[in-house]
């Protein structure tokens, strides 16, 4: 309301009128705020209505708008993993099914018919297997790993290849959630693909192409910075300072070194530039340093590059120029880069051969060759067999990707294959590898049921016929079940002990991978093998051996250590293939493979069922967390109805009260006040 200040005895007529509008404004002002709440519903419509408010609203805004977004990330994850649980659940419960179709089909209760009746039922298992393997939600794959578009598993002649990556695709579910809401085909049905590990310690030599990078010697995780150099030619010694910090190979090292010490002392090295900082094993050498000089290499109060590169503590000169001591191999890995020739023990150039399944191809490997071009080589072939560099980074491993084939490698010629440690069959390969991990099965310890001692007729494994018609039997113990190497020297001591020594030899095959025998007996019959009890003659390949006539006649086994990818997709195929083919011992094998194949099925069931569970209780946790904060915001922004309309109704009365005021007193004039 407008009013005068008693204070004053005189008011112009002007600070009357200037003190009513301020006031009537002043109201009106905060009645248009008032009015403005009221219809929107909010006492916070700008910052300049209450900046501590406003400050903490933007907060919560941000919150709420972060956690919508991943309401949605988690409402989309709890539908894939829920279609993922579905469809493990479901392939559960059909592998059931085909577990007891391998039990049932054991024993003289089946026949030949009713198996291949049940080979088109687990070809239909198979099918199904691939389609779930293969589905998707919403486009997302659910057994793919991490990739996002194709198919997860795609036909490859008669077997399958798994063509996704990475363990699984990830969403922001927020805070506490770091899993994949897919997974790979390998956490549901098992490997997908399957190695010749190398045996071998390749142990490459130092080159100049080799980068600092891949040394795990002292240089390992070093970042090269400068060293020092001292040229003494035992009069006035010289210090030089050598910058290696844009050196990216060896090569490149040998190069400024040399650089530094000919500007340095052009004396102290003998021949053109560059000839004398090179290599040696896996060390630097410094060579052609002229006679009467020496040169030592040393780090600053900081440094480490000296130490690092292994030329530290110790003094090159004419005689020696390669560090004796041993312990400062710069251990380069094996990289794409790497050459062949520059591995230890030296590989013998030759033909290696890759089978896969029925198809086959050859590389030809020259000292020449990188692992790199020996990588590609192979990838050309397209047998669904690669090569790749072990973790160790001392050797390199040969894949098989394809479920369903079964991958060897051989030498053709020279024993390159062996030599690279790639061959899967050798005289060190150990028996309990052999047939899918599975070994050899013989016949020992079996007992007379009438005496109940042992029973040598039921205990000797196999009989070796040569061709002049002589024979002589085998009796494998659990001591010769070491190596195949260990196995063939029994083989040999059978025949030595029989009387044929002279003209009988087993050995592993150079060539084709299997067990060979050598008959000088010059027969006219083939070299044969009986099975007598057991499966031994079976398990080694002898079985179903090759016969070749001539001077000596050679009789080679088949290989027995072909490599299997240990799937659920290989297990199906395997049994398939048992039951068409009335392999009752075959049905047993896969029949035991399935324990474990449904054991990994249910884990990954019970992997997903957990995920499932965490996002369903971050989801609720959410729920909580928005819900609070939408009340903190509310508490500060949403307008009290109440009050508003209460003090919307004094501002009116305010307003009004001072138009009345007004209108009083405009008529008054001073002689009014005077009088």
């Amino acid at each position: 309301m407008s009013f005068i200040p008693s204070s004053l005895t005189r008011v112009p007529n002007m600070l009357v009128s200037q003190l009513q509008q301020r006031t009537t404004a002043s109201a009106n002002v905060q009645l248009l705020r008032v009015q403005e709440q009221l219809a929107t519903f909010k006492r916070v419509n700008r910052a300049s209505d209450d900046a501590v408010a406003a400050s903490l609203i933007g907060v919560l805004d941000g919150r709420l708008e972060q956690n919508d977004q991943t309401s949605r990330n988690l409402t989309h994850a709890g539908a894939v993993l829920s279609t993922l649980d579905q469809r493990l659940g479901s392939l559960v419960d059909s592998m059931r099914e085909v577990k007891d179709i391998a039990s049932s089909q054991i024993g003289a209760g089946s026949d030949s018919e009713t198996r291949r009746a049940q080979a088109s039922v687990i070809a239909s298992k198979l099918d199904e297997l691939l389609a779930a393997l293969n589905s998707d939600f919403a486009g997302v794959k659910l057994f793919g790993g991490s990739a996002v578009t194709g198919r997860a598993m795609n036909s490859f002649g008669t077997g399958y290849r798994y063509a996704g990556t990475g363990t699984g695709l990830r969403t922001d579910l927020g805070p506490g959630i770091d899993f994949p809401i897919t997974i790979g085909a390998d956490t549901a049905v098992g490997a997908l693909s399957s190695r010749v590990g190398g045996v071998t310690d390749l142990d490459p030599q130092l080159t100049a192409g080799t980068r600092i990078a891949d040394l795990r010697g002292p240089a390992a995780n070093n970042t090269l910075g400068s060293l020092s150099i001292t040229i003494d030619d035992g009069v006035t010694p010289v210090t030089v300072t050598a910058d290696l910090t844009e050196a990216e190979t060896i090569g490149d090292v040998n190069q400024i070194i040399e650089s530094a010490i000919r500007q340095a002392v052009p004396a102290a090295l003998t021949g053109a530039y560059p000839s004398a900082v090179g290599v040696s094993g896996e060390r630097i050498a410094v060579n052609n340093i002229a006679t009467g000089y020496t040169i030592d290499f040393s780090d600053g109060p900081a440094g480490s590059t000296a130490r690092a590169l292994g030329i530290d503590n110790f003094t090159y000169n004419d005689t020696t120029a390669v560090s004796t001591n041993t312990n400062v191999d710069l251990d380069p890995r094996i990289t794409d880069q790497t050459t062949i020739g520059s591995l230890n023990p030296a590989i013998p150039a030759g033909t290696v051969r890759f089978r896969n399944g029925t198809s086959q191809g050859t590389v030809n490997i020259t000292s020449g060759m990188t692992v790199g071009q020996l990588r590609e080589a192979v990838r050309q072939l397209n047998l669904g067999v690669r090569v790749d560099v072990d973790e160790s980074g001392n050797s390199i491993s040969v894949i098989n990707e394809v479920s369903g084939y079964r991958m060897s490698i051989e030498d053709s010629g020279a024993t390159t294959a062996l030599a690279l440690g790639i061959r899967n069959f050798a005289g060190t390969t150990s028996v309990s590898s052999l047939n899918g991990g599975r070994g050899v099965e013989i016949a020992d310890g079996v007992l007379n049921p009438l005496t109940g001692l042992p029973e040598p007729n039921l205990n000797t494994d196999f009989r070796v016929t040569l061709t002049d018609g002589s024979t002589f039997d085998v009796d494998l113990v659990p001591g010769d079940m070491q190596t195949v190497q260990t196995v063939v020297n029994k083989i040999n001591a059978a025949a030595t002990a029989a009387g044929f020594g002279a003209v009988f030899t087993a050995s592993v095959s150079n060539g084709s991978n299997g067990i060979v025998f050598s008959d000088t007996a010059a027969g006219a019959s083939p070299v044969t093998v009986t099975n007598l009890n057991g499966y031994a003659a079976l398990d080694l390949g002898l079985l179903n051996g090759t016969f070749s006539a001539g001077a000596p006649a050679t009789f080679a086994g088949t290989d027995p250590a072909t490599v299997r990818v240990d799937s659920l997709v290989s297990t199906l195929i395997d049994l398939r293939d048992a039951l068409q083919n009335n392999d009752e011992r075959g049905i047993t094998f896969a029949g035991e493979l399935f324990e474990t194949d449904l054991d990994r099925l249910s884990s990954a069931r019970a992997l997903v069922g957990m995920r499932q569970a965490r996002v369903e209780a971050a989801q609720a946790r959410l729920e909580d967390s928005t819900l609070l904060d939408k009340s903190i915001k509310s508490s500060l922004q949403d307008v009290d109805f109440t009050e508003a309309a209460t003090r919307f109704n004094l501002l009116q009365t305010q307003l009004q009260a001072g138009y009345t005021s007004i209108a009083s007193l405009r008529p008054l004039s001073l002689m009014n006040f005077l009088g």
